[in-house]
Formats: C-alpha cells, structure tokens, sequence
C-alpha cells in the first residue's frame, strides 16, 4: 500500500461488531402493514437524510395514535442494541500503526442516523481524518456521490484510497466502480485470499 495515503473503512461488520437479533426497522415496518417495496424505499430514505422516521412518514399518519406506538417502540428497540455494540479488537491497533505511519483515515458508511451511535460512544474522538455518512451526504454505497464527497473532503485521487469492507456490493464492487481499490474483510474465513479484483482478509492486521 506504498502508493496509497487514505485508507477508508466501512463500519459495521467492519471494525463495529453487533451481535445478531432482530432488525428493528423490518419490524416495525411488518406492524405498519407495509409492502416490501415500500419498506425498502422508507429504508433507503432514512439512510439519505438527517432526519428521523417520524419527521418523514406522510403529514396524515402523523397523529395515529397506533403509528406513533410503533415509533416510540422502534426508538426503544435501537436504543437497546447500543450496549451490545463494541469494536473488533484488532481495530484500534490498525488504526494507530496506520496513524504511525504516516496514513490518513476515514470511515465510509451507510447508515441512518441513530446507528452512527458507534462514532461518538465507541470510537476515540481523532480516530477518523474524515468521515462520509450516508444519511449527512444523503447518498449511499454505490452511488458515486459518496466518491464525491469523499473527494472533495480529503483532496486525494482514487488511486489514492485504499476502501476495505465486509459487503461485497456496496463496499469492493463501489469501491471498483469509482477506481479505489477495494479490500474485503470475510470475519469468518480463515486468511488472505487473492481474487482477480480484490483482495479478501479475515481479520484487519493483515492490512499491516
């Protein structure tokens, strides 16, 4: 990675760890009888914007008694995921021997808004040079928006950033098709395994 000056991380799966449950948002959006179609566009949105599900369902469901039931639940049912968040324990010391040398960081991450909890709870404050969120740029993994923000924000080229990930769609094949190269991490594999595009890892020291 001689060449390389930004190494950029996803999130979850990535160097954030959450056990896993039920999604609170899948339930939620079965109690509000909604089709799958719909339910994966209100996904999509929240992901895209600053604001919470309550500010962007319709005007006129608002004061159903019923609906905001739901919402108050799912809020409760995020809030109780937080405690079991925490990061991989080979995160930390990537990141301070990247720092070390020389290597500027930056978290690229699709997420809603209440699950950037990570950011400001787990992570030690310097950790990230810079940070491109979905739900702040509202954009998310594949659109090149995100390359755009992350562009302007840092000032290096593509071939300048490294971007390592655990999803094979947003992270490696974004990463591919805005010309970074991509880095995927399989926690469950047992090494390094060399594709023709990518590279796959198993664990973030084998960044070092």
């Amino acid at each position: 990675m001689k060449d390389k000056k930004l190494i950029a991380f996803d999130m979850y799966g990535t160097f954030v760890h959450m056990p896993k449950g039920p999604n609170p948002y899948r339930e939620s959006f079965a109690q509000l009888w909604m089709q799958s179609f719909f339910a994966k566009h209100l996904a999509d949105i929240l992901q895209t914007t600053n604001k919470d599900i309550y500010e962007i369902i319709p005007q006129a469901f608002r004061n159903d008694e019923n609906i905001h039931t739901i919402l108050t639940s799912l809020d409760d049912a995020i809030s109780k995921q937080f405690p079991m968040m925490s990061l991989y324990e080979d995160f930390l010391p990537t990141i301070e021997y990247l720092k070390s040398s020389w290597y500027r960081t930056a978290v690229i991450s699709n997420l809603s808004k209440p699950y950037s909890y990570p950011l400001t709870h787990l992570v030690p404050k310097d950790t990230f040079d810079y940070k491109t969120l979905s739900y702040e740029v509202g954009a998310k993994k594949p659109d090149a928006k995100i390359f755009d923000h992350v562009k302007k924000i840092s000032w290096y080229r593509a071939d300048e950033i490294v971007m390592v990930g655990d999803s094979i769609e947003s992270d490696v094949q974004w990463a591919m098709y805005v010309g970074i190269q991509p880095i995927h991490i399989d926690r469950s594999s047992d090494g390094i395994v060399r594709y023709p595009d990518y590279i796959s890892i198993s664990t973030l020291k084998q960044l070092l």
